[in-house]
């Protein structure tokens, strides 16, 4: 499913029942070795794991680490596209949970007309990297699905290495 639209009164609404947080880091999941991106919330002790795929890790550690790969990337290109021909990118949003995955869309503007696309949240949050725009997700899902401290209870299932993880990096949003 993609929604395409314009967020004006949506936007407005919704914005207000999200909470901001920051990319801490990427882990491995112990058992599957699958990569999770680690979100804290930007003013509390929660994480928030979002799990993504192997190519979509590579690419949010290459801007966090600030390498500069050849050739563009694909959120490279895009976030390229977005600045050059006048786009903002307002926010990414993390909005729901289904068949054991995340919900996210992308609202951004040109000029006064604001629109919003659904995304894969790995692609959001590594564009969101690029551009500088801030990641929020649903107080709702924040609270049943984030875990306290570095996942409470739930540090167990992560390995020990975790791929980058920086208490002050100034690229993360």
């Amino acid at each position: 499913m993609v929604f395409m639209g314009n967020c004006g009164i949506f936007y407005n609404r919704m914005k207000n029942n999200m909470i901001e947080y920051l990319v801490r880091g990427i882990a491995l999941e112990k058992e599957s070795q699958m990569p999770l991106v680690l979100l804290k919330e930007k003013d509390g002790d929660n994480i928030l794991p979002v799990w993504i795929g192997p190519f979509e890790a590579s690419s949010i550690i290459v801007e966090l680490e600030g390498v500069q790969p050849p050739r563009l990337l694909t959120h490279d290109l895009l976030a390229l596209l977005f600045s050059k021909h006048g786009f903002k990118l307002l926010r990414l949003e993390i909005y729901g949970y289904s068949d054991e995955k995340y919900l996210a869309r992308i609202c951004y503007k040109r000029g006064l007309r604001k629109h919003t696309v659904d995304v894969r949240p790995s692609d959001g949050i590594s564009l969101a990297l690029r551009l500088k725009a801030p990641v929020y997700c649903d107080h709702v899902l924040s609270s049943s699905r984030a875990g306290n401290g570095i996942l409470g209870e739930n540090l167990e299932m992560l390995s020990s290495e975790i791929l980058f993880l920086e208490p002050e990096y100034p690229g993360a949003v």
